[in-house]
């Protein structure tokens, strides 16, 4: 069993390598999610998530009003609820993109976060880079961290791919 963790700025390519994992482990059973920008006329409008299984898009942040924001984004906690008790998070390698501000509102992520770190699925989660949250110091303190850059992320995503495939021959 691999624990992989990738931190870094915002932009810096972090979901750009979990899609790269993603589509290159086409042969083994991967589930979760990537979290993608939303955009209109070239500016950013929010964010949605990608089921990794099932290609199901739901919106995790928009510029409405809400009571729960992260910045001038409302994060839409009930629909990212609703996503996770009905998802398919189990297989060979779960890829979660990302365990940031926006994710976190929900306890509901932070109790799969946890079930999903006890499991002997191979693990690819993204962390936000600044965040001291409970669940962001428990997966420092137990996977394997890279930080990545805008030299060194196609090195990193080999590595990882490396270290998912060594992990498969085990």
């Amino acid at each position: 069993m691999v624990s992989i963790a990738v931190t870094g700025k915002p932009g810096v390519g972090k979901t750009t390598l979990c899609k790269k994992v993603w589509e290159k482990l086409s042969k083994r059973d991967v589930s979760g999610f990537i979290t993608l920008e939303l955009r209109r006329g070239g500016r950013r409008v929010g964010f949605e998530i990608l089921d990794l299984k099932s290609l199901e898009r739901v919106t995790l942040a928009s510029l409405k009003s809400c009571k729960t924001k992260v910045g001038k984004y409302c994060v839409h906690v009930e629909e990212f609820e609703d996503y996770l008790n009905r998802a398919s998070l189990s297989g060979d390698v779960i890829i979660i993109d990302e365990v940031g501000p926006m994710e976190l509102k929900s306890k509901v992520f932070v109790k799969v976060l946890e079930g999903l770190m006890n499991t002997d699925a191979d693990k690819l989660f993204t962390i936000h880079a600044k965040s001291n949250h409970p669940i962001i110091r428990k997966i420092r303190e137990e996977f394997e961290v890279y930080t990545i850059d805008e030299r060194n992320r196609d090195e990193v995503a080999e590595t990882i791919l490396l270290r998912l495939s060594e992990a498969k021959k085990c």
